[in-house]
């Protein structure tokens, strides 16, 4: 599986020089089954919006509802295309609205309604378990977040990637159970909003810091950390800071940026 990140950045965009080398956009990654050509992507943050897979169905898996990670919707080329579908693979979680989908695409938000869409992408529920989709092995655990959100781990030829962003370490009654959902995963990516100075001050934000992530992947037998959902502002020199300071806790930490892939 080949695994392609297409945005990296937490909260909003950010367009500027000093942050062009990690990434502007907001919460999207692509998987790619090499063997079958299938695609899986996770979030529709604003990374969304440049992306086009050749498949010809695309499952698209939310981690939650906030506007980070949905914002790309709108302006996914394949919803527009009468010879593709997309299904959505959406988490029941407390915040769930029936009508979050349709309030993407309404006046005055946005000047194209769901009824002129080739077809409305349908919506299949996702629990914590094991989720069918398309091929992929994939199982959800629900993560330490305003509203809820859902981390996904899912199965490669060598390992399996994890996929762990917007979560606040601290509560043992999530921390325990996603212990042992991500132990041993080839590849995670962690949710490192925060640094361990900034943190403190924003507890119940649903976000945690990277000397959390980077402790977290060496007590789990995780294989490679990639460190993801960047804070707004947060500079390409600031990035590599942190990713310095966190291989000495974690050798085997990347700061995870925009056009990267791996493979697992």
């Amino acid at each position: 599986m080949r695994v392609r990140f297409r945005g990296v950045r937490g909260s909003v965009p950010l367009a500027a020089p000093e942050a062009a080398g990690v990434g502007c956009n907001t919460a999207c990654i692509e998987a790619a089954d090499e063997r079958t050509g299938a695609t899986l992507i996770l979030d529709a943050g604003s990374g969304l919006a440049g992306v086009d897979p050749p498949a010809r169905h695309i499952p698209l898996v939310l981690s939650h509802y906030h506007w980070d990670h949905v914002l790309g919707l709108p302006y996914f080329a394949p919803l527009f295309q009468a010879d593709r579908t997309v299904t959505l693979y959406t988490p029941r979680l407390a915040a769930y609205d029936a009508g979050w989908f349709d309030m993407l695409f309404r006046a005055p938000f946005f000047p194209i309604s769901c009824e002129q869409l080739p077809t409305v992408p349908p919506q299949r529920m996702v629990e914590p378990g094991r989720v069918a989709i398309d091929g992929f092995e994939v199982t959800a655990v629900a993560l330490n977040h305003p509203g809820g959100a859902f981390a996904y781990r899912i199965g490669g030829t060598d390992g399996d990637f994890v996929y762990v962003t917007d979560h606040e370490f601290g509560d043992p009654a999530y921390d325990e159970p996603l212990a042992a959902f991500v132990a041993g995963a080839a590849a995670a990516v962690f949710d490192a909003h925060f640094t361990p100075d900034e943190r403190p001050r924003f507890a119940g934000w649903g976000h945690s810091d990277w000397r959390q992530c980077a402790e977290f992947a060496a007590a789990n037998g995780i294989g490679s950390l990639y460190l993801f959902h960047h804070k707004p502002g947060r500079t390409d020199a600031e990035l590599s800071d942190i990713g310095t300071a966190a291989r000495r806790v974690f050798a085997a930490t990347e700061i995870a940026r925009e056009g990267q892939t791996l493979s697992v």
